[in-house]
């Protein structure tokens, strides 16, 4: 259907609106947003599943059927799939329960012999059990797949379904990925602008930040945030964090600012009801930081720019390593979030991530339970209207309910309530965790029971790996994979798991490998197979599993370290040295890991990052050394030598003295160091200076005794002579005469060495000659001395 553009704004407005925006369903009929999405009636309309399951919800039959219905007839069809969509979203995600008499309805004769659930399972991965009326989804999928009312309408719709679809899913799904990319192709196409554009960035933000890919959503972020010219940073500001605090000291804050522009609406947010923010009951801590002035809290941010620093919030936490900076960082995002007037999905997306972010702190994890508890209660309730919930699903990463629920049990558990944790996760049917907590409670024998309860009356490929968590049994993950046909990958990750537990490494590898060719997603599977493939000297599977992994958790510093390690082993040191700088990214202040990225850099001649990296981990340690890497560097800048980048290197040495310099104030009886830093002196007097400091290190107690310190006496001998030599420096010197007494008593001691090896001899001999020299500059000066005298 060829529509101009003011059509096209027009039905985008009527089937895009911020539903959650209208303050009840009176005010969203007047925004002449189409009626029929929110009857309850259309979704029981026996018209439009009777076709749609004579067709047996197959692409083609249906894309044949719809192309020939009227323009007017596609349109009830979309509408019909939009209220699918909505009334799915709000019995699976926002709430409260649907009519008793929809539920009624589905449960009728005409879908008895349908398996809804299996259409939506994706790569032998079936959804969640807890998934209420799958058929909504299902039917609203192949609408706007097939249905085509208009391009722009179908794809966004489209995209929604993708992104609610992965939420019910048990796992990452390969196959909706891969649509989801194709579909991505064609909504960056759309000619969109102002909030519109903004809000399809956040959306497409959101569904990649499911799949984690922090590249792409980095970039629609930014695009969001250029759209609506909203700028925000991370500034110092005085401030109390406890009651106890004496005077204000520098905490992180968040300022923001919102720059106009003509094609930008910022319609003020409705006051509804909203889950409440529980205040912080604690002796200590204030319920949020103290500043001692006002930052952005007396501006109201629109709900688009709320949608938006939530998602850069989510980001962050997944792109950032979970480190306390990391929480001092989030914070400021919740605090201002909290403080605005908030539609129902922002708020309770806001609490429930600081919630996430609170059952970290003892101080705060009770918060965080009490709170989690009353974000479930407000979802039962019939307020606000469902309406005014769900425009924000699909930009704020509202999860299923019963993710919330799971949440809550964890919380539990973080409290040390074991058995109220229990009975969530058997509510729920998460009998993952069902089994460690009977593990916890010391009863294994009850897991296996429920276990075996539930498989009785449907088994499945889950059920048989957990049994066999439970029971240590292998023929249960044997019975799993052939149940699946040899498919599926849960099968293969519990029983290279059971293996990988007992440190059987070389047996697991292949059972990982089997089960992230099935699924690439498979995050920790992949950090598994790398670890085991480490373990095992595999070089090139675990470098294979620790790249996949980081591509898809890029916050893990010992997985881009061990990363490293593998590319080092394959011989593959840039690679490492990319590998390395990744893992400081994630863990800057980690000096292991400063320390391998030195000891690569010197190898592969990348001496800026050897300085930086050396003086790094002095600032961690203070006392380092490492002769071999600052012998490399000084003999690759004095040299000149181009460096990694193919730049002469001879530009660093003023760093290079600066760094030595550092580096003997904190070893001076290194008489390696000091001869490191004579070469790199600006002036033959400063240099020879430094190898009397070295001389007089290595002319110890019982130095003569090791031929390797034999060696290097010698060698600053034979420089030191070469210097006393010099034409710059004359004979009337008292330096020559030093270094004369230097070399003579070096001599000495050599003269009485019997066992000496060729290379000693050779080098004696050499100073020998230097020594008649140097005594003879010094005999002349003498000489003109008596002259004048005469």
């Amino acid at each position: 259907m060829k529509l101009n553009m003011e059509m096209e704004e027009d039905i985008l407005e009527h089937y895009l609106v911020d539903l959650e925006n209208c303050k009840d369903i009176d005010e969203l009929q007047e925004c002449d947003f189409p009626k029929k999405p929110i009857c309850k009636e259309l979704i029981i309309c026996a018209e439009f599943w009777s076709k749609l399951i004579d067709l047996n919800f197959e692409d083609g039959p249906l894309k044949n059927y719809f192309d020939d219905l009227s323009e007017d007839h596609r349109r009830q069809y979309f509408t019909f799939g939009v209220a699918c969509m909505i009334n799915f979203v709000q019995a699976n995600f926002t709430g409260p329960k649907l009519p008793g008499f929809m539920e009624d309805f589905f449960v009728t004769s005409m879908f008895r012999d349908i398996d809804f659930s299996k259409m939506l399972a994706l790569n032998n991965e079936e959804i969640n059990n807890n998934t209420k009326i799958p058929a909504l989804l299902v039917a609203a999928k192949v609408i706007f797949k097939n249905c085509h009312f208009n391009t722009l309408l179908n794809n966004w719709w489209s995209w929604r379904t993708f992104l609610i679809h992965q939420q019910i899913l048990e796992d990452l799904s390969p196959s909706l990925l891969y649509e989801t990319d194709k579909l991505y192709k064609e909504l960056e196409n759309a000619n969109l602008k102002g909030n519109m554009k903004a809000k399809l960035e956040i959306e497409i933000a959101q569904l990649y930040m499911v799949y984690r890919n922090v590249n792409k959503v980095k970039n629609h972020v930014e695009n969001a945030c250029k759209i609506l010219g909203l700028k925000y940073e991370l500034i110092g500001r005085l401030g109390r964090r406890t009651k106890f605090q004496a005077k204000d000291i520098a905490q992180l804050a968040l300022e923001v600012t919102l720059i106009e522009k003509e094609n930008i609406q910022r319609p003020p947010v409705r006051d509804i009801d909203v889950p409440k923010n529980l205040v912080l009951e604690d002796q200590v801590r204030f319920d949020a930081l103290k500043y001692a002035e006002n930052l952005n809290h007396n501006t109201l941010f629109p709900n688009t720019e709320q949608k938006l620093l939530l998602c850069v919030a989510q980001e962050m936490i997944m792109s950032m390593p979970p480190d306390e900076l990391y929480l001092e960082e989030l914070q400021p995002f919740y605090e201002l979030i909290l403080s605005q007037a908030n539609t129902w999905c922002v708020r309770t997306v806001t609490l429930l991530l600081r919630c996430l972010l609170e059952s970290h702190h003892k101080r705060t994890r009770e918060r965080s339970l009490m709170q989690c508890e009353d974000v479930l209660k407000s979802i039962e309730k019939e307020t606000p209207h469902p309406f005014n919930r769900i425009g924000g699903v699909f930009s704020t990463g509202l999860r299923p309910v019963w993710k919330t629920e799971f949440e809550l049990g964890t919380f539990m558990l973080k409290l040390g309530l074991v058995k109220n944790s229990l009975d969530v996760f058997i509510k729920l049917g998460a009998w993952d965790d069902v089994v460690g907590c009977y593990i916890l409670l010391k009863m294994n024998h009850k897991a296996a029971e429920i276990i075996k309860q539930v498989l009785e009356v449907k088994p499945t490929v889950r059920l048989w790996c957990l049994l066999g968590d439970a029971t240590n049994d292998v023929s249960c993950y044997e019975k799993a994979w052939e149940l699946s046909k040899r498919r599926s990958s849960r099968a293969q990750r519990h029983w290279g798991q059971y293996l990988y537990t007992r440190k059987q490494y070389q047996q697991c590898i292949p059972h990982f490998e089997k089960s992230v060719s099935i699924n690439p997603l498979q995050a920790w599977v992949w950090l598994s197979l790398g670890f085991a493939a480490l373990e095992t000297e595999n070089w090139q599977v675990a470098a294979t599993a620790y790249r996949r992994y980081t591509s898809l958790e890029p916050g893990n510093f010992e997985a881009w370290n061990n990363l490293a390690k593998a590319y080092i082993k394959l011989g593959n040191k840039r690679s490492a040295h990319q590998a390395l700088h990744d893992a400081l990214r994630c863990y800057f202040e980690n000096w292991k890991v400063w320390d391998n990225l030195m000891i690569v850099s010197a190898d592969i001649g990348h001496f800026s990052d050897v300085i930086q990296a050396y003086h790094r981990i002095l600032d961690y340690k203070e006392k380092h050394l490492d002769v071999e890497v600052l012998s490399a560097l000084v003999y690759g800048v004095v040299n000149n030598v181009n460096d990694s980048e193919g730049r002469p290197s001879g530009r660093l040495l003023p760093k290079v003295r600066e760094l030595l310099g550092r580096v003997t104030a904190i070893y001076p009886k290194e008489g390696q160091l000091w001869v490191l830093y004579a070469t790199v002196a600006p002036a033959l007097t400063l240099k020879a200076q430094r190898l009397q400091k070295a001389y007089k290190n290595f002319t110890q107690t019982g130095w003569d005794r090791n031929q390797d310190m034999c060696q290097q006496v010698l060698y600053t001998c034979q420089k030191l002579a070469e210097i006393a030599l010099n034409k710059e420096i004359v004979a009337s010197d008292p330096l020559v005469n030093s270094i004369r007494l230097n070399l003579s008593s070096a001599i000495a001691v050599i003269c009485k060495k019997e066992d000496s090896d060729n290379e000693i001899q050779s080098l004696f001999a050499n100073v020998s000659i230097l020594l008649a020299k140097v005594m003879e500059k010094a005999k002349s000066a003498s000489i003109k001395i008596e002259n004048k005298e005469g």
